[in-house]
């Protein structure tokens, strides 16, 4: 049946290329190719009729997908295709259903989504990261401007930090910062954080000695995802801070010690954060995180808090510690450590599934406050925005 309609399929590749999408249907799929991102995928014609949009499939009052798909066969195919416009094209599928289809949308659901899964990132050492610095945007525009915005959170997903400027030395400055991209991540420390040398909490960021490159809530199944610093009264001296991208030293643990960068990769260990009779926080995965396509997702790397390997062999155990070592080795090589003086009137977001922190020793009183972002609405801004 579909070699009847080899004539209305060339006329629709040929209209939608004004689009720079191109479409092919074949006996068993269906296939959208961007001539623009020069990639393609190709999809069952179950895909197609499930992404079906008529008022039949898709409840518009909810906003919500309304298809059984109990009571669509695997053999699913179109009888006859017709193009509508430039953009839109009809299907009537061979259990008489009819459906309508916008390629933008289509694109939006499968193209993009793979395209904006291989965006790059640029990791960086602080030669890299020193001819430019830390990305800065001003205040107001950030507050006011989507496009300031879309910005600021690029540049996060790109170099994992940027700094907003101009901002008013006060503590509710910060909770208006974060209502642009979504609500503060509470966690155990609270929901907005003032950290003090005044040892209000035990934990050594509430002391005013320096803190090592570190990620926050390493023992937390859902970390922090954007962390955000705002320093409301400097120290007299020292405090400052320091950023180390932790997917440009995990790259370089890859290339150096490669045998260590799998144990890191592979070994389940368990972070914890232990305060007895308080909290006993535990989660189970591996030092270095990747995707399904070798991508880096998260570093957990916090030396301030204990690693349970009881559940491990004893040559996993030994290999373990010989990878932690090396990798902080490269953590701690000043090559890759970028130090920043944060002024009262500026403020650092950074990506803390990448990003390390740390702080320098410091004398007299400091006074910052910061707060977390989950990883999801992070993401779900982003991907509103277009990025």
């Amino acid at each position: 049946m579909l070699k009847n309609l080899r004539n209305k399929f060339l006329s629709l590749c040929h209209v939608t290329r004004r689009l720079h999408i191109e479409t092919k249907f074949g006996k068993n799929s269906f296939q959208i190719i961007s001539k623009i991102s020069k990639t393609s995928h190709k999809y069952p014609y179950l895909w197609l009729r499930d992404n079906c949009k008529c008022s039949k499939c898709y409840n518009y009052v909810a906003d919500e997908i309304d298809i059984d798909l109990s009571k669509i066969s695997d053999n699913i195919r179109p009888s006859k295709i017709e193009s509508i416009d430039q953009k839109t094209f009809s299907v009537l599928w061979n259990d008489g259903h009819e459906s309508q289809y916008d390629l933008e949308i289509l694109y939006n659901f499968s193209l993009k989504s793979l395209h904006q899964l291989k965006t790059s990132k640029k990791h960086w050492n602080k030669d890299i990261i020193g001819k430019l610095g830390v990305p800065k945007f001003n205040y107001i525009d950030y507050l006011n401007n989507d496009s300031t915005l879309r910005s600021s959170l690029e540049s996060i997903k790109i170099n994992g930090a940027v700094i907003i400027e101009g901002v008013s030395a006060n503590s509710n400055e910060i909770s208006n910062l974060c209502k642009r991209i979504g609500p503060i991540q509470n966690s155990h420390f609270g929901a907005d954080c003032l950290v003090t040398n005044s040892l209000s909490f035990k934990d050594r960021a509430y002391t005013n000695l320096s803190l090592k490159a570190h990620t926050d809530t390493v023992y937390l199944k859902n970390s922090a995802g954007i962390e955000i610093f705002h320093v409301l009264k400097p120290a007299e001296s020292g405090g400052e801070s320091l950023l180390v991208d932790g997917f440009y030293c995990a790259q370089q643990l890859k290339e150096n010690h490669p045998n260590d960068f799998e144990i890191l990769r592979k070994l389940d260990v368990e972070f914890n954060f232990l305060k007895e009779g308080v909290y006993d926080l535990r989660h189970h995965g591996p030092v270095i995180e990747l995707d399904k396509l070798g991508n880096f997702v998260q570093i957990r790397f916090n030396p301030y808090h204990k690693v349970n390997l009881d559940h491990l062999p004893f040559n996993d155990i030994c290999d373990y510690y010989k990878a932690m070592r090396n990798f902080s080795k490269i953590i701690q090589n000043e090559s890759n450590e970028n130090w920043i003086s944060l002024r009262q009137d500026q403020v650092l977001l950074f990506d803390n599934f990448r990003i390390l922190h740390g702080r320098a020793a410091f004398t007299g009183h400091r006074t910052l406050i910061t707060v977390y972002i989950s990883r999801d609405d992070y993401l779900s801004k982003a991907n509103v925005l277009g990025i």
